[in-house]
């Protein structure tokens, strides 16, 4: 056999490889970008929706005695600032605990009330939460399994690197929403 057949060969072999081997890193490459500005746009709607209830409570607010008053507009302050999964549930967890007692006092308005819409409202945004809460999870969890397999943790910054899951210490502070009785 001719010893120039068989180096154009290995040579052409060795150019299919790193073809694959390029084409396969872009593509995967590809799919991190994807999947981490996909979870990026999980936490931004989480953290909206969580800042959402704001507005919601201002009519329970507004019924509430001012340590209550200033302890929620303090809580809504911190969610509001806060840019981190982790500072976000503790943030969370804690207006929770401020809008508990007022929601709870503004139980005995009548069903067309200002303060019943509000409660209803809030309800319905902690279930949107819930739901955004598991999305964003479960897109942190998908992205942080494929950044520990080999070979995409080469390039794990490419995807803006592990995520956090957004966890709230007190389980108690979202377990129970506002509970409305019609």
């Amino acid at each position: 056999m001719d010893p120039l057949l068989i180096v154009w060969t290995v040579a052409g072999a060795l150019v299919v490889v790193a073809l694959i081997g390029a084409v396969w890193t872009g593509a995967a490459l590809a799919t991190m970008r994807r999947l981490g500005a996909t979870v990026d746009e999980r936490w931004r709607a989480l953290s909206t929706t969580l800042e959402q209830r704001r507005a919601a409570a201002e009519p329970l607010l507004a019924t509430a005695t001012e340590p209550q008053r200033a302890r929620a507009e303090a809580a809504f302050a911190a969610l509001e600032q806060a840019v981190f999964p982790s500072g976000k549930a503790e943030a969370e967890a804690e207006v929770q605990q401020a809008l508990r007692p007022i929601a709870a006092a503004a139980a005995a308005q009548a069903s067309g009330s200002e303060a019943f819409r509000a409660r209803a409202a809030l309800a319905a945004l902690e279930d949107e939460a819930q739901q955004r809460r598991r999305d964003y999870n479960t897109g942190a969890r998908e992205l942080n399994a494929r950044l520990r397999r080999f070979p995409t943790s080469l390039w794990a910054s490419a995807a803006g690197g592990r995520r956090d899951f957004f966890e709230v210490d007190q389980s108690g502070a979202v377990a129970e929403p506002p509970r409305i009785q019609f």
